[in-house]
């Protein structure tokens, strides 16, 4: 397969969530989450990130942030208010530089900005819906993400209370419900192991996850650790860690082939976790 034809946008549903994009290691690496209105880094700025309000923007590396100016000039174009990309704080102050930069150049004001999003905050996207961010461990500050579900569930000490007993309760000033987070998508951006000891437990609990995998072959060990990239050994060592009901492997090189790839993941992760594990590569 050539490199174009990886670079290809692939569109799929797993566990229920629709997810679009493109991965690959070094080229371009962005995700549209359509039903929940947001974007996981943004590559080169396509076209249908434009209209997305909040994209979530794990790392300053060209294949993932190059388009950011683009968005936010697009966005303007369009006359779309706001729009947001948080990032990790480390580069927001770079990032806002050259938003100003291209600002000067154009001749005009951005209505879309960066955000600093410090690492274990949240970010409120709906009344329902919350994305989560965490450190990272590559080359440079980076940000994973967790997207969940907010859903607000009776007490568990009100299980099986009468409708007059609750009522009582909330007569009394009491609270009778409690804020429940239910992980829909994680992302890890760009990561090695060190990951595995910083995520958050939603990260191996979220339906859907999206777990950066750069290297497959044996030969590549030491390299995606030099690189501070996953390895694929290196997820199935932490097997057991993964609840997920699907785990896409992203970011794959292009020094591997397609089939080569989809063999070593049935070879090489424990059956329990291949027939969970999905390779973010075109058809």
């Amino acid at each position: 397969m050539s490199p174009d034809a990886r670079e290809r946008r692939i569109e799929a549903t797993w566990a229920g969530l629709p997810v679009r994009g493109v991965s690959v290691a070094g080229r371009e690496t962005w995700f549209h989450l359509p039903t929940l209105h947001l974007a996981f880094d943004l590559g080169r700025a396509p076209t249908e990130l434009v209209a997305v309000p909040n994209i979530f923007l794990s790392h300053p590396h060209l294949d993932h942030g190059a388009g950011l100016a683009y968005w936010c000039s697009q966005r303007r174009l369009l006359r779309l208010p706001g729009g947001i990309a948080h990032t990790h704080p480390a580069g927001a102050p770079a990032w806002t530089k050259i938003l100003a930069l291209h600002e000067d150049l154009e001749g005009v004001r951005y209505g879309a900005r960066v955000e600093a999003m410090e690492p274990g905050a949240r970010v409120g996207l709906r009344r329902d819906l919350e994305v989560e961010a965490f450190e990272a461990d590559h080359r440079v500050p980076t940000l994973a993400f967790v997207a969940s579900e907010v859903r607000n569930r009776l007490r568990p000490d009100l299980a099986g209370r009468s409708r007059e007993e609750i009522r009582d309760a909330v007569a009394r000033g009491e609270a009778v419900a409690g804020k429940v987070r239910v992980p829909l998508v994680a992302y890890s951006g760009d990561t090695g192991e060190g990951i595995f000891s910083r995520a958050p437990r939603s990260f191996f609990t979220a339906k859907v996850l999206l777990l950066e995998c750069s290297f497959v072959e044996e030969r590549d060990r030491e390299r995606s650790k030099e690189w501070k990239h996953l390895h694929l050994d290196e997820i199935a060592e932490r097997a057991d860690l993964f609840e997920n009901e699907v785990v896409v492997l992203t970011h794959l090189t292009l020094r591997t082939s397609p089939d080569d790839i989809r063999k070593a993941i049935a070879r090489r992760l424990p059956p329990r976790l291949a027939a969970r594990t999905v390779p973010f590569l075109p058809e």
